[in-house]
């Protein structure tokens, strides 16, 4: 069995390797010249160009904008402004280095919830899982949204090792950061965190109340600017940001199909009629999907049989694969094979995560649960509103690769058995 320190350099070996490899990959895909930036670039453009954080959003005109957290067009607007020859190169690089991070954080997550063999195996499947390699090219938050999952699953873990102050404002600090880039914390961190807490006796839960309560004060703190610029700008409480009823509306509607475009190819928000568009388009965003928000729960409440019909279909089209390439092709932006490939790679992975499960529910039961809640949390946004993009689930596709790795672990310790014997 490995030693903690020679576990430590065999984590950061992987995530060297890992990094190269996702560097070469960056070069070889060659997208950093002129990727599609979609409204992350416009934000970020209107940001360099002093037009503050504004955007053209979904059926309005371009105006102020929360429809995606800050984190991400921030990021891109910093290596606009700052002028170099290929920016989103930079950006490019930058995911790289994140996702070959997430090797390091994942490897750690594996061996203290589970043992550093599942940590060993975990790191090395994450080193070269294709995803978290090809997503680095892409403009777009699927990686710095999965780097910050995995820093706040490991905050977590940390203070759940050993609670105390430091780990208390660490993860409250890499919680509140989290938010700005993947709303869903909001719900998976607390979550996990309870689970933890009902564990406790009633003594050292008064304790870790404490210190849970004044994470969740750093983290407030750090998102409060953003959600008091949110207030200023439409008039209503938006803590993150405002394309959940968007969202929540294309997915539960007279002509909703799960993904994000009608059977015929047509997106969404072209079923509108002119005069309820032109609506919409005269309110601010929030506003705007708000009254589709309402619109889509009122449809639920009359339709409840379609709209549990859709949640079964949404779940499995972020665990599988949207239909959206076969029915639109001109609407996507990755070659055709590329979903192929996802499908061929997803589909052993969750066999073999559902092995793990089972495997873990006799070895590494509180594990099992914690994984399970991180996986439902990330799960049940995407259930009830849309799942149209397979990037969408890539924060927790490391959970997967743990699951997994449990069963490689049970292999090893078999085959270690076997030699002894």
């Amino acid at each position: 069995m490995l030693s903690m320190n020679r576990f430590d350099r065999l984590l950061w070996l992987l995530t060297v390797i890992g990094l190269a490899i996702r560097v070469a990959a960056v070069f070889v895909l060659n997208d950093y010249r002129a990727p599609i930036t979609a409204e992350y670039g416009i934000v970020a453009h209107n940001l360099v160009a002093g037009k503050g954080f504004s955007g053209g959003g979904w059926l309005g005109p371009e105006q102020p904008t929360a429809l995606n957290t800050p984190l991400y067009p921030l990021l891109l607007a910093f290596w606009l402004w700052i002028g170099i020859p290929l920016p989103f190169l930079a950006v490019e690089l930058v995911q790289a280095v994140l996702s070959a991070l997430i090797i390091y954080l994942i490897g750690k997550i594996a061996a203290q919830v589970f043992a550093p063999v599942v940590g060993t195996i975990s790191a090395a499947a994450t080193t070269v899982y294709p995803p978290l390699i090809y997503f680095c090219k892409q403009i777009s938050p699927a990686i710095v949204t999965a780097f910050c999952t995995a820093l706040v699953f490991y905050a977590i873990v940390l203070f759940v090792a050993h609670p105390n102050r430091k780990r208390a404002a660490l993860l409250g600090l890499v919680w509140g950061v989290g938010l700005l880039a993947e709303p869903i914390l909001l719900v998976a961190a607390p979550g996990a965190v309870l689970l933890y807490w009902f564990r406790q006796t009633p003594s050292a839960r008064q304790q870790s109340a404490l210190l849970l309560a004044g994470a969740a004060l750093v983290a407030a703190v750090i998102v409060a600017p953003w959600t008091v610029r949110n207030y200023l700008v439409f008039h209503r409480f938006v803590p993150l940001k405002t394309s959940f009823g968007l969202n929540f509306w294309m997915g539960n509607n007279p002509n909703a199909t799960g993904f994000l475009y009608t059977m015929a190819g047509e997106p969404m928000p072209n079923t509108l009629a002119p005069e309820r568009a032109a609506y919409l388009a005269s309110l601010n965003e929030a506003e705007r999907y708000a009254v589709l928000q309402r619109e889509a729960w009122q449809w639920i409440a009359a339709h409840p049989d379609r709209f549990l019909e859709l949640t079964i279909k949404r779940i499995g089209y972020l665990w599988l694969i949207s239909p959206t390439f076969q029915i639109t092709s001109e609407n996507i932006a990755e070659p055709g094979y590329f979903y192929l490939i996802r499908y061929a790679i997803q589909i052993p992975l969750l066999l073999l995560a559902v092995i793990g499960a089972v495997i873990a529910y006799r070895r590494y039961r509180a594990a099992l649960w914690l994984c399970l809640w991180w996986l439902v949390a990330f799960t049940v946004p995407y259930a009830i509103s849309v799942a149209g993009n397979t990037r969408y689930r890539l924060p927790v596709e490391p959970i997967l690769l743990m699951l997994a790795a449990v069963v490689g672990a049970g292999a090893w310790r078999w085959w270690q058995g076997r030699v002894r014997r």
